[in-house]
Order: C-alpha cells, then structure tokens, then sequence
C-alpha cells in the first residue's frame, strides 16, 4: 500500500519536474525568438514594409513583456528542477556514493558510519526545512523584480524537497532495517 503511494508520488513528481523544464525552455526560447527574430529581422524589415511594421508593432506588443520575464523566471524554475531532481535521483539511488571503505569496515563501525551518515543527511534536511520556512516567512511576500510573482512560490521547494528527502531517508532506513533483520 505504502509503496503503491510513494510510486505514484514519484510519478507525480516526475511529472512536475518534467512541467517546470518545459515551461523553463519554452520560455528561453520565447525569449531567443523575440530578440532575434522579432527585435532583429522584423524591426529592420518593417522599416520598408508597412505589413511588416504592423506584424512587429503586435509581436513586439505581446513577446515583450513577458520576454522580460524569460531571463529571471527559468533560473528560477531551475531551482525546483533540481531540487525534484535530487528527490528522485535519491529515491532510484541515482547520488554517487562513496561507499567503498564502509563496505570493508567490520560490522560495527559499518553500522556506525551509516548511523553517521544518516544522522548527518538527517540534521541538514531538518535545518533546510527549518531555515526555508524561515526565510519565506521573511522575504516570501517580496515579487520578482521582472513580475507581480511572490518569491516564496519559487521558495516554497525547499521546505517541500526536504520534506520528501526526510521521507525518502526514513523509507530507506526503514528497508535497511528490514533488509538486515531477514538476513
């Protein structure tokens, strides 16, 4: 059951991560269009052609102002991108791992470094949460410089991405255990 919920949260947050790449590349590319095609070609082309002056005069009218918004707001797409990313490169155990050392340790200091080691990703994911809810707090009603768009939209993944990476490391904890009781 738990696992059923936890695939279709993966898929989920597949999907949004897959939507914000999308619409971070649909708008570099806007923007690309606009200043090359739009404020290039077809401004010096409408300088001859009164059509063509028309074409830019409604182009120029619709692409630029949200052009000015193409540079800032993909950066910050980025962000959530790679914050879903690193959930779900977690969950597949796609981090790159050093874990050559540990393995040859006894079994105990095995067991007390990958205590360590959880302990540590623990206490960061935990201080991630608390300091991302706190810096929302202070500057989440603040707007982007280039739109009318609360900061804290394109905050508000990290406290959710350390939500999920705290759960994501409780389930494999919890399937280590398991793992080591069976054996």
């Amino acid at each position: 059951m738990i696992n059923s919920i936890i695939r279709i949260l993966d898929r989920c947050i597949g999907v949004v991560a897959a939507i914000a790449l999308a619409a971070s590349a649909l708008m570099i590319l806007m923007n690309v269009f606009n200043r090359y095609v739009v404020l290039g070609w077809l401004r010096e082309a409408g300088e001859s052609s009164h059509l063509l002056n028309s074409v830019f005069v409604l182009t120029d009218g619709v692409l630029s102002p949200i052009s000015a918004t193409a540079d800032e707001i993909p950066g910050l797409l980025l962000v959530w991108i790679a914050f879903l990313g690193a959930y779900l490169a977690y969950r597949q155990g796609g981090h790159i791992a050093f874990d050559l050392v540990v393995e040859k340790m006894p079994p105990f200091f095995r067991r007390t470094a990958i205590l360590f080691k959880d302990g540590a990703i623990l206490t960061f994911l935990i201080l991630l949460l608390v300091q991302s809810l706190r810096m929302i707090k202070v500057d989440g009603e603040t707007e982007i410089e280039t739109a009318e768009i609360a900061q804290g939209w394109f905050m508000s993944i990290m406290p959710l991405a350390a939500i999920l990476l705290i759960m994501a490391l409780i389930l494999d904890i919890v399937k280590r255990w398991h793992t080591a009781r069976s054996l």
